[in-house]
Protein backbone atom coordinates (compact mmCIF):
# COMPACT_ATOMS: atom_id res chain seq x y z
CA UNK A 1 0.00 0.00 0.00
CA UNK A 2 1.53 3.48 -0.62
CA UNK A 3 1.55 5.80 1.95
CA UNK A 4 0.89 9.18 0.59
CA UNK A 5 3.07 12.18 1.15
CA UNK A 6 3.66 15.56 -0.37
CA UNK A 7 5.79 15.53 -3.19
CA UNK A 8 9.24 15.54 -3.11
CA UNK A 9 10.43 17.77 -5.86
CA UNK A 10 14.34 17.93 -6.78
CA UNK A 11 15.82 19.95 -9.75
CA UNK A 12 19.02 19.59 -10.98
CA UNK A 13 20.03 22.81 -13.58
CA UNK A 14 22.60 23.02 -15.99
CA UNK A 15 24.70 25.33 -17.36
CA UNK A 16 23.14 25.18 -20.50
CA UNK A 17 20.19 25.71 -18.96
CA UNK A 18 19.21 21.68 -19.31
CA UNK A 19 17.14 20.51 -16.30
CA UNK A 20 16.64 16.94 -13.95
CA UNK A 21 13.07 17.29 -11.97
CA UNK A 22 12.63 14.13 -9.84
CA UNK A 23 9.29 13.80 -8.00
CA UNK A 24 8.32 11.42 -4.90
CA UNK A 25 5.09 11.26 -4.44
CA UNK A 26 4.49 8.47 -2.14
CA UNK A 27 6.73 5.24 -0.41
CA UNK A 28 6.16 1.84 0.37
CA UNK A 29 8.30 0.80 3.06
CA UNK A 30 12.12 0.88 1.81
CA UNK A 31 10.82 1.49 -2.00
CA UNK A 32 9.61 5.07 -3.23
CA UNK A 33 7.13 5.98 -5.92
CA UNK A 34 9.67 8.16 -8.28
CA UNK A 35 9.41 10.48 -11.56
CA UNK A 36 11.83 11.85 -13.88
CA UNK A 37 11.20 14.58 -15.90
CA UNK A 38 7.93 14.16 -15.52
CA UNK A 39 7.62 10.39 -16.79
CA UNK A 40 5.15 8.10 -15.17
CA UNK A 41 5.86 7.47 -11.43
CA UNK A 42 7.92 3.70 -11.15
CA UNK A 43 8.30 2.24 -7.81
CA UNK A 44 11.81 1.81 -6.85
CA UNK A 45 14.11 -0.15 -4.73
CA UNK A 46 17.15 1.15 -2.80
CA UNK A 47 20.19 0.74 -5.25
CA UNK A 48 18.05 0.84 -8.82
CA UNK A 49 18.24 3.64 -10.84
CA UNK A 50 15.47 6.00 -13.10
CA UNK A 51 17.11 7.72 -15.87
CA UNK A 52 20.38 8.34 -14.19
CA UNK A 53 18.88 9.10 -10.94
CA UNK A 54 19.67 6.65 -7.82
CA UNK A 55 17.73 5.80 -5.09
CA UNK A 56 19.95 4.82 -1.71
CA UNK A 57 17.01 4.92 0.81
CA UNK A 58 14.12 5.98 2.72
CA UNK A 59 14.24 7.03 6.31
CA UNK A 60 12.17 9.27 8.83
CA UNK A 61 14.44 12.23 7.83
CA UNK A 62 13.04 11.73 3.94
CA UNK A 63 13.97 10.01 0.79
CA UNK A 64 18.15 9.82 -0.04
CA UNK A 65 19.16 9.64 -3.82
CA UNK A 66 22.34 10.33 -5.72
CA UNK A 67 21.92 12.89 -8.68
CA UNK A 68 25.13 14.01 -10.46
CA UNK A 69 27.24 11.97 -8.57
CA UNK A 70 25.69 13.87 -5.32
CA UNK A 71 23.85 12.94 -2.83
CA UNK A 72 20.22 14.58 -1.83
CA UNK A 73 18.45 13.84 0.71
CA UNK A 74 15.00 15.52 0.43
CA UNK A 75 12.55 16.61 3.36
CA UNK A 76 8.57 17.03 2.43
CA UNK A 77 8.35 20.06 0.02
CA UNK A 78 12.22 20.35 -0.09
CA UNK A 79 14.02 21.44 -3.50
CA UNK A 80 17.77 21.46 -3.73
CA UNK A 81 19.51 23.08 -7.16
CA UNK A 82 22.68 21.63 -8.49
CA UNK A 83 25.22 22.18 -11.76
CA UNK A 84 25.44 18.98 -13.82
CA UNK A 85 28.55 17.78 -14.23
CA UNK A 86 30.03 16.54 -17.85
CA UNK A 87 30.44 13.22 -16.38
CA UNK A 88 26.54 12.36 -16.15
CA UNK A 89 24.53 11.78 -13.55
CA UNK A 90 26.34 9.31 -11.75
CA UNK A 91 30.03 9.95 -11.83
CA UNK A 92 32.77 9.28 -9.50
CA UNK A 93 32.38 11.89 -6.96
CA UNK A 94 29.44 9.03 -5.83
CA UNK A 95 32.24 6.67 -4.91
CA UNK A 96 33.60 6.40 -1.48
CA UNK A 97 35.84 5.45 0.99
CA UNK A 98 37.72 1.70 1.73
CA UNK A 99 37.93 -0.41 4.20
CA UNK A 100 40.40 -3.53 4.48
CA UNK A 101 39.35 -5.91 7.27
CA UNK A 102 41.24 -8.85 8.78
CA UNK A 103 39.77 -12.36 9.81
CA UNK A 104 40.62 -13.48 13.19
CA UNK A 105 41.54 -17.15 14.62
CA UNK A 106 38.06 -18.68 13.58
CA UNK A 107 37.67 -16.81 10.08
CA UNK A 108 35.67 -14.14 11.53
CA UNK A 109 35.59 -10.33 10.19
CA UNK A 110 35.22 -7.72 13.00
CA UNK A 111 35.63 -4.37 12.46
CA UNK A 112 34.49 -0.60 14.69
CA UNK A 113 32.04 1.75 13.55
CA UNK A 114 29.76 4.22 14.21
CA UNK A 115 25.86 3.96 14.49
CA UNK A 116 24.86 7.81 14.75
CA UNK A 117 28.25 8.64 16.29
CA UNK A 118 28.09 6.12 18.96
CA UNK A 119 30.92 3.31 18.79
CA UNK A 120 30.30 -0.01 18.26
CA UNK A 121 31.87 -3.49 17.22
CA UNK A 122 30.31 -5.33 14.46
CA UNK A 123 30.55 -8.50 13.53
CA UNK A 124 30.76 -8.84 9.81
CA UNK A 125 27.51 -11.46 8.22
CA UNK A 126 26.75 -12.05 5.42
CA UNK A 127 24.14 -14.04 5.98
CA UNK A 128 21.94 -11.58 7.45
CA UNK A 129 19.67 -9.50 5.40
CA UNK A 130 19.63 -6.12 7.88
CA UNK A 131 22.00 -4.87 10.33
CA UNK A 132 21.06 -6.06 13.96
CA UNK A 133 21.67 -4.48 16.89
CA UNK A 134 21.08 -5.51 20.08
CA UNK A 135 18.81 -3.05 21.95
CA UNK A 136 20.88 -1.42 24.67
CA UNK A 137 23.11 -0.50 22.02
CA UNK A 138 20.23 0.76 19.92
CA UNK A 139 18.88 3.13 22.71
CA UNK A 140 22.32 4.23 23.56
CA UNK A 141 22.59 5.41 19.45
CA UNK A 142 19.26 7.54 19.87
CA UNK A 143 16.80 5.01 17.54
CA UNK A 144 13.89 5.67 18.79
CA UNK A 145 11.92 1.94 19.31
CA UNK A 146 8.66 3.63 20.04
CA UNK A 147 8.18 4.42 16.07
CA UNK A 148 10.02 0.72 15.42
CA UNK A 149 7.84 -1.74 13.63
CA UNK A 150 7.65 -4.96 15.08
CA UNK A 151 8.41 -8.01 13.04
CA UNK A 152 8.87 -12.12 13.68
CA UNK A 153 12.54 -13.28 12.73
CA UNK A 154 13.77 -16.69 12.59
CA UNK A 155 16.67 -17.35 15.08
CA UNK A 156 19.26 -20.20 16.27
CA UNK A 157 16.64 -20.99 19.03
CA UNK A 158 13.57 -20.90 16.96
CA UNK A 159 11.52 -17.86 16.27
CA UNK A 160 11.54 -14.10 18.09
CA UNK A 161 11.10 -11.08 17.68
CA UNK A 162 12.16 -7.86 16.84
CA UNK A 163 11.74 -4.27 16.16
CA UNK A 164 12.68 -2.78 12.59
CA UNK A 165 14.04 0.62 12.50
CA UNK A 166 16.38 2.85 10.13
CA UNK A 167 19.23 4.17 11.16
CA UNK A 168 20.41 7.90 10.53
CA UNK A 169 24.19 7.44 10.28
CA UNK A 170 26.72 3.84 9.80
CA UNK A 171 30.26 4.52 9.46
CA UNK A 172 32.93 2.19 9.08
CA UNK A 173 36.11 3.57 8.58
CA UNK A 174 35.99 5.75 5.84
CA UNK A 175 32.80 4.46 4.36
CA UNK A 176 29.73 6.35 5.41
CA UNK A 177 26.02 5.92 4.54
CA UNK A 178 23.16 6.77 5.63
CA UNK A 179 19.28 5.93 6.15
CA UNK A 180 20.21 2.45 6.59
CA UNK A 181 17.71 -0.61 7.67
CA UNK A 182 18.14 -2.53 10.26
CA UNK A 183 17.10 -4.75 13.35
CA UNK A 184 16.52 -4.28 17.07
CA UNK A 185 17.13 -7.52 18.83
CA UNK A 186 16.95 -8.25 22.88
CA UNK A 187 20.31 -8.29 24.38
CA UNK A 188 19.76 -11.82 25.42
CA UNK A 189 19.44 -12.85 21.89
CA UNK A 190 22.19 -11.03 19.94
CA UNK A 191 24.57 -10.22 22.00
CA UNK A 192 27.33 -9.03 18.94
CA UNK A 193 26.09 -6.38 16.46
CA UNK A 194 25.81 -7.83 13.34
CA UNK A 195 27.18 -6.00 9.69
CA UNK A 196 24.59 -7.24 7.57
CA UNK A 197 23.51 -7.24 3.47
CA UNK A 198 22.12 -3.33 4.06
CA UNK A 199 25.42 -2.09 4.74
CA UNK A 200 27.14 -4.33 3.24
CA UNK A 201 24.85 -4.38 -0.37
CA UNK A 202 26.41 -0.88 -0.79
CA UNK A 203 29.62 -1.67 -1.02
CA UNK A 204 31.79 -3.99 -3.47
CA UNK A 205 33.11 -7.14 -1.49
CA UNK A 206 36.19 -8.63 -2.42
CA UNK A 207 37.79 -11.38 -0.50
CA UNK A 208 41.47 -12.69 -0.95
CA UNK A 209 42.18 -15.60 1.91
CA UNK A 210 42.05 -13.76 5.18
CA UNK A 211 41.33 -10.52 4.03
CA UNK A 212 37.97 -8.17 3.29
CA UNK A 213 38.23 -5.14 1.29
CA UNK A 214 35.00 -3.24 1.20
CA UNK A 215 34.61 -0.65 -1.37
CA UNK A 216 31.92 2.11 -0.93
CA UNK A 217 29.27 1.73 -4.09
CA UNK A 218 26.96 4.43 -3.03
Amino acid sequence: MVKALAALCLFVVGSAGAQISVTVSGVMGDKALVSVNGAAPRVVRPGESVAGVRLVGVGPQGVEMVVDGRRQVLAIGQGVHAPITASGAEGAASAGGRVVLTADGRGHFAATGTVNGLPVRFMVDTGASLVSLPSSIARQAGINLAEATPVVINTANGRGRAQRVVINSLKLGRISVSLVEALVVEDAALSQPLLGMSFLNRTNMLREGDTLVLTQRY
